[in-house]
C-alpha cells in the first residue's frame, strides 16, 4: 500500500491517497465541517494516514490555514471534490473516506484570494518578491502584463526550449519519439527526477526522456537530450547567447562551488564553456546545489519567449500530466521552474470558447519566496484570465 505524502498545504498540495470506498457527500462535508471547526481530535481517520500525518501535525496546518483564510464560511463538494471558501479566499479541497468514515486521504490546496477581475488579480502578483513579472495572453491579445520583455531566472522552465527543438525535429521528420539514446555517466545529474540512479548505458527512448523531462523535470533525461540536439541549436531557441546554455550538471556544480562560479562569471564569452565543463567533471554537491540561487548562474528568458515556446506544443500529451499550479481548472499545458530564490511557472489553458491562454509569473528574490502565496495569486490571476470577456 503506498501513501503519497507532502506538506497538506504546501503550494503542490500532494494528495494522500489510500484505497477505500468513499461514503457519501453529505458524510464527506460532515466530516470536513468537524474537522475545520474541532481539529483532528473531533474527527476518526485511518491508520496508515495517522502514520503519514500525525495528529499534532494536522492541527498546526490547520491552525495556519485559518490563520491564512479566514473562518471557512462555505464547503463545496461533488465526489469528495470541491472548495472551501471564507470571505477572502478559496481553497482547492478533496478528501477520501473509508467505509468506517474515517479519513483515509485529504488534500488542502493553495489559499487563492478571492478577487473581482483580472486587474485585481494582477495586483496580487506585485508584492511577490523583488522581481516580478507576468503575462496574459489569448490568441495573440496581452490581456495584462508585466516586465513580461525583461529576462529574469525562470530555473527548469528552459527545458521548454529543449522540448520545442525535439518536437520541431520529429515533426520534420530528422528523427523519431521512438529513437533510443543510451545514458552515460556524464549526462547524470541531480534530482528531480529519477534517471539518475540507471546504469550507465541504459537505453532511453526519446519520448521517455522528454517526458520525465517535463512531467518530472529530470534534469538527467534533460542532459541526455541537450547532448543529443546541441547546446547551440538550443540556445538559439531560448533566444539566449551559446555560452549561457549551461547543462543542469553543469548548473549544479557551479553553483555549489563558489570559486568556479566566480571564474565562470569573470570569464570571457569564449572561455565560459570550459570552466563549466572542469566544474562539472565531477558529481556536483548536492549540499552546495540546494543553496540559494546564484545571480548569473541561471537561464534567463522574459516571459515572452516562454508563451512563445508552449503556445504552439500545448497539445502534446507529456505537457498535460503535470497541470502545477492550473490543477483542477481545465486541461492544461504547463511547464515550471524553481530553485530557492526563483519560481516560475508558465501555462497554456482554454476557456470556455476554446481559446488558448498563456499565463506566466516569474518571481526572482535574494531572500525566500513564499511559493503557498504564488500558487494562490497565480491560480487567482488563471482563474479571472479564463473569465476575462
Amino acid at each position: 500500500m503506498k501513501v503519497f505524502l507532502g506538506a497538506v498545504l504546501a503550494a503542490a498540495a500532494t494528495f494522500l491517497c489510500l484505497p477505500g470506498v468513499a461514503a457519501g457527500q453529505e458524510a464527506e462535508r460532515a466530516v470536513l465541517k468537524a474537522l475545520l471547526s474541532g481539529g483532528a481530535g473531533d474527527v476518526e481517520v485511518t491508520e496508515d494516514f495517522a502514520r503519514a500525518v500525525p495528529k499534532a501535525q494536522l492541527d498546526g496546518l490547520l491552525e495556519t490555514l485559518r490563520a491564512q483564510v479566514g473562518p471557512v464560511e462555505q464547503i463545496e463538494l461533488v465526489d469528495g471534490s470541491g472548495t472551501l471558501r471564507s470571505a477572502t479566499y478559496q481553497v482547492p479541497v478533496k478528501i477520501t473516506l473509508d467505509p468506517e468514515g474515517r479519513i483515509a486521504g485529504l488534500r488542502l490546496g493553495a489559499p487563492e484570494p478571492l478577487v473581482a477581475d483580472l486587474r485585481a488579480a494582477v495586483a496580487g502578483l506585485e508584492g511577490l518578491g523583488a522581481e516580478v513579472s507576468w503575462l496574459v495572453t489569448r490568441e495573440g491579445e496581452v490581456l495584462a502584463a508585466g516586465g513580461a520583455s525583461h529576462p529574469l531566472a525562470v530555473g527548469s522552465a528552459f527545458k521548454l526550449g529543449i522540448l520545442s527543438v525535439l518536437a520541431r525535429d520529429v515533426r520534420a521528420g530528422k528523427t523519431d519519439w521512438d529513437r533510443v539514446l543510451r545514458l552515460g555517466d556524464g549526462h547524470r545529474s541531480l534530482p528531480s527526477g529519477r534517471l539518475q540512479d540507471f546504469p550507465e548505458e541504459a537505453p532511453v527512448t526519446l519520448h521517455t526522456a522528454a517526458l520525465l523531462m517535463i512531467a518530472e523535470s529530470d534534469n538527467t533525461a534533460t542532459d541526455l537530450l541537450l547532448d543529443l540536439l546541441g547546446r547551440d541549436t538550443v540556445a538559439e531557441e531560448l533566444a539566449i547567447a551559446p555560452e549561457a546554455m549551461l547543462s543542469t550538471r553543469e548548473f549544479f556544480a557551479l553553483k555549489s562551488d563558489p570559486a568556479a562560479a566566480r571564474a565562470w562569471l569573470d570569464a570571457e564569452p569564449e572561455d565560459r564553456s570550459g570552466i563549466a565543463a572542469e566544474a562539472a567533471s565531477t558529481p556536483p554537491d548536492p549540499a552546495g546545489a540546494a543553496a540559494h540561487s546564484v545571480p548569473g548562474i541561471e537561464w534567463y528568458l522574459p516571459l515572452e519567449q516562454l508563451c512563445a515556446l508552449l503556445l504552439p506544443m500545448a497539445d502534446l500529451p507529456m505537457l498535460q500530466l503535470n497541470p502545477g499550479p492550473a490543477y483542477g481548472l481545465g486541461p492544461a499545458a504547463y511547464k515550471g521552474g524553481s530553485e530557492p530564490g526563483v519560481l516560475n511557472f508558465t501555462v497554456v489553458l482554454r476557456d470556455a470558447e476554446e481559446r488558448p491562454l498563456c499565463a506566466a509569473l516569474t518571481v526572482n528574490d535574494p531572500g525566500v519566496i513564499d511559493e503557498q502565496a504564488a500558487t494562490g495569486a497565480f491560480r487567482a490571476l488563471l482563474r479571472r484570465a479564463l473569465a476575462h470577456p
